[in-house]
């Protein structure tokens, strides 16, 4: 009897491990996750900063977002920039070299949108929202401030 009492607290325990080391099911993958390209016949560009095409691929863990840009300028060139930053309304310094001196403080406005307001000092340069629809197909991101713009992005397949 106390073998088999033994026995069945052991195996409990070992059902209570094996539980906890498996991935939480019930963790939503986030909307924001994946790789987007612009459709810029649907946006609606800044003069001042023409572009020819762009695309994103977005990760999310937690309140840590990194997007990795390319973009394409009008003469060919393409830019690649990879930007990581936390959505808990904390300021996280901008990790690409090209933007030494800025921070980014960004939040999550439910599930579907993403606020971030970039600054460099006092100064703040802009304020880009990511908004992802309800089907979860499209990606808009406005931006305003020194470049007043609004990008749709669709999602690709892989």
């Amino acid at each position: 009897m106390t073998t088999v009492l033994l026995a069945k607290i052991l195996s409990l325990a070992a059902a209570f491990v094996l539980a906890a080391q498996q991935p939480d099911q019930q963790v939503a993958k986030s909307p924001f996750v994946g790789s987007w390209s612009a459709d810029l016949s649907h946006s609606r560009l800044d003069p001042k900063l023409p572009i020819k095409g762009a695309d994103v691929t977005i990760s999310v863990t937690g309140n840590v977002i990194t997007l990795a840009n390319s973009v394409v300028m009008p003469s060919g060139e393409m830019i690649q920039e990879r930007e990581t930053l936390r959505a808990d309304g904390t300021e996280t310094a901008a990790t690409n070299p090209l933007t030494t001196g800025v921070v980014h403080v960004a939040n999550w406005v439910g599930s579907h949108v993403l606020a971030l307001i970039t600054k460099k000092g006092n100064q703040n340069i802009a304020l880009i929202t990511y908004e992802v629809s309800a089907d979860g197909q499209t990606l808009t991101v406005r931006t305003s401030g020194l470049i007043e713009q609004v990008v749709i992005f669709k999602r690709r397949e892989l």
